[in-house]
């Protein structure tokens, strides 16, 4: 049985641990590491199991196959590159890290070690979502011509100022790397890698510091379909509101809740279906359940960390690999360059091209 140690005793972590707790027969979770000794002997506690609070030692002393890092942005990169040269498997939280060469130095390390190296974007585990794509593979919405996605939030009703996400030096941006990042992965899950982008930020909340609340761009896949996002982060009236669309030639697809609001933190909310063939579907939307999906759970954070034991015991293909992820990071890296040069055009080529130049 893999036998992993959580780096990170956070907020984000506390969405891992129903894994650890009502999977104990299919994974252990091992050990604890974070630089609050505090947080960290608490979840020790509860595992009944060992805590450290410096990552190197907890690498190298800890009796474990593979890590789970939930982490803030800007220490993913030098802890998961310990973690894969100790020879640990990892799991982390998106996004993989703030610089694109510093996500291709990971990925290549991986490779290197044989290594699996998963990322969490954990919407692709989430059970409508996955039965999305099986339709969308099978053809239901024929070929797919545009996309939109939205995050739409105020940031201080689930964050405090001064909290590191409202910083871009550690977070590595703002909106877009940190919300957005979600929905994008998803649009190439299933439209396929983003071929380049146009986008525009601004920062308009004091709180934010080198750091976008506002975003709005366009993408072309390389598959012709296009895409616009919006992201904003200072809308004191907007409860957490996360939404996509997907036209077809033959049907469509959008998130949008009844009454076209969530309530409370909705991050995966439920898609809904329609088909040009059928004149009743036309006029209302169909719920995907997520039956047929073989997810073991509804959980999708629970899904990610079982499907990560798979592919470290079982050599079961990573969902998210490190590899697939630089797509997604790409795109992100595009919007960033794009909005700093006023909206030009940047293709992920490009700051591909760049990030392996500056990864050697």
């Amino acid at each position: 049985m893999t036998r992993i140690g959580l780096i990170g005793a956070g907020g984000i972590s506390e969405l891992h641990l129903p894994a650890y707790e009502d999977h104990s027969d299919e994974v252990t979770l091992a050990g604890v590491c974070d630089v609050d000794a505090e947080k960290a002997e608490a979840v020790a506690d509860d595992f009944g199991v060992e805590y450290w609070t410096d990552h190197e030692t907890f690498l190298a002393e800890a009796d474990i196959d593979a890590v789970d890092i939930a982490l803030p942005h800007h220490v993913h990169y030098p802890v998961a590159k310990a973690a894969l040269e100790a020879g640990k498997h990892v799991l982390i939280e998106k996004p993989l890290a703030p610089s694109l060469s510093d996500c291709v130095e990971l990925v290549d390390l991986a490779d290197e070690r044989d290594l699996t190296l998963l990322v969490g974007q954990m919407q692709r585990y989430h059970p409508p979502y996955r039965a999305l794509k099986q339709r969308v593979d099978a053809g239901e919405l024929g070929e797919i011509r545009h996309a939109r996605c939205d995050a739409l939030v105020n940031q201080a009703d689930l964050f405090p100022e001064g909290h590191w996400l409202y910083d871009g030096e550690k977070a590595g941006g703002g909106g877009v790397i940190g919300y957005s990042v979600h929905k994008l992965d998803l649009l190439r899950y299933y439209l396929g890698d983003v071929k380049r982008a146009a986008a525009w930020t601004r920062t308009v909340d004091d709180a934010f510091e080198d750091a976008e609340d506002y975003a709005t761009g366009m993408l072309e896949f390389e598959s012709g379909a296009i895409a616009d996002f919006s992201v904003a982060l200072s809308a004191p009236a907007m409860p957490y509101t996360e939404s996509f669309w997907l036209l077809g030639d033959d049907g469509a697809v959008h998130t949008l809740p009844e009454g076209r609001q969530q309530e409370g933190y909705v991050g995966s909310p439920t898609p809904r279906i329609n088909a040009r063939d059928d004149p009743d579907r036309r006029k209302a939307f169909d719920e995907i359940a997520g039956d047929g999906t073989e997810l073991p759970t509804s959980n999708a954070f629970v899904n990610e960390i079982l499907h990560f034991v798979d592919c470290v015991e079982g050599g079961a293909e990573p969902l998210t690999s490190g590899r697939d992820n630089l797509g997604t990071m790409a795109a992100i890296r595009a919007i960033y360059r794009s909005a700093a040069r006023d909206g030009e055009r940047v293709t992920t080529d490009e700051v591909l091209a760049d990030a392996r130049e500056g990864a050697r």
